[in-house]
């Protein structure tokens, strides 16, 4: 039987799927994105004696940051969550949860990062994701942020503007770079969208720079431009994880966004955390109609490069079947 401390994995997963199942969003995204690990911190010999624990959980820089200061509301939320699942076993008690950012491999110049921005785009944008621009009224904020949240389990950077539906000046400028740079836009459409001229005028961009546009029907049917779109019908109080899931079944299957979805999907497979990580995203890869040369390559050498994909059980035959099927060597 592994030691206590060999279980930080299971603990944290089986934590992210009951966060998941419970709608606590944020927190299980944080949890799926997480490499865990349990540092032991104390001892008390008293009735026969208690070994106490530390989790640390290291998540991708841009996780992190989105976290900001609710970070420690989501620490002491985990740790609760944690402790359920241990509270039958005697002589171990975890303490506390730390979420860190992932260490950078080196410390760039500052050329370097110039570069790495004019590359990647703007620093909202969580690099190696697929870029969702979130149009929404001031009245759906809350579950615009909430769609964000849910839509990073499948390495989709969702950006919701400012909450006002007439931004600020500089808030103009921002959401500017997030149409010029995004991939899709998903629009929230509620009688109040109807009226929102900065929401059309955000839809009519998308449109003119050819980019997928995903109605969400909440309340009011497309109208305008978003008129030739198949909408998503959003109940009354759906989770925000079963929306995120269906716009990700758009993403990955229409051919304005399925290369962009496969590269950030691929970017996810490299950088898995732990096994149970490369299986779940190669189920996501598996959904996508087709990849190019260089995607292909790419995947192919994510066995080689890291072992949470070599040693994940059926992961490497599993790639070796998507790029079999869907590997289009004259592709470009």
């Amino acid at each position: 039987m592994p030691e206590f401390r060999d279980r930080a994995v299971q603990l944290v997963r089986t934590a992210q799927r009951i966060a998941s199942l419970r709608g606590a969003v944020q927190e299980a995204s944080v949890l799926a994105q997480s490499s865990a690990t349990l540092i032991e911190t104390g001892y008390d010999n008293w009735n026969n004696g208690t070994t106490f624990y530390t989790l640390t959980l290291e998540v991708p820089i841009p996780v992190y940051v989105e976290l900001d200061e609710g970070r420690t509301a989501i620490e002491k939320s985990i740790q609760r969550r944690i402790s359920e699942l241990t509270r039958t076993e005697s002589g171990v008690s975890i303490t506390e949860v730390v979420i860190s950012p992932e260490l950078a491999d080196d410390v760039p110049s500052n050329e370097d990062i110039a570069g790495e921005q004019s590359v990647a785009g703007p620093s909202f944008w969580a690099p190696g994701h697929f870029r969702l621009f979130i149009t929404h009224v001031s009245a759906t904020k809350k579950a615009a942020h909430s769609v964000k949240a849910a839509l990073a389990a499948y390495q989709i950077a969702g950006f919701v503007a400012h909450d006002d539906i007439e931004p600020a000046k500089e808030w103009q400028a921002e959401i500017e770079s997030a149409l010029r740079t995004m991939d899709a836009l998903t629009a929230i459409i509620t009688p109040e969208f109807v009226a929102s001229v900065w929401c059309d005028q955000e839809v009519g961009i998308a449109v003119g720079r050819g980019k997928l546009v995903v109605p969400l029907r909440a309340g009011a049917d497309p109208h305008g431009f978003l008129g030739k779109y198949q909408a998503i019908a959003i109940e009354k109080g759906a989770p925000a994880s079963d929306i995120a899931r269906r716009i990700f079944d758009v993403l990955v299957k229409h051919d304005r966004a399925y290369d962009r979805m496969a590269d950030a999907l691929i970017e996810r497979l490299a950088r898995s955390s732990s096994w149970e990580m490369a299986k779940k995203t190669m189920s996501l890869l598996e959904q996508v109609p087709k990849l190019n040369r260089d995607q292909v390559a790419r995947l192919v050498r994510t066995i080689d490069e890291n072992p949470e994909v070599k040693d994940a059980f059926g992961v490497p035959e599993r790639i070796k079947s998507v790029v079999g099927h869907l590997g289009q060597p004259d592709a470009s």
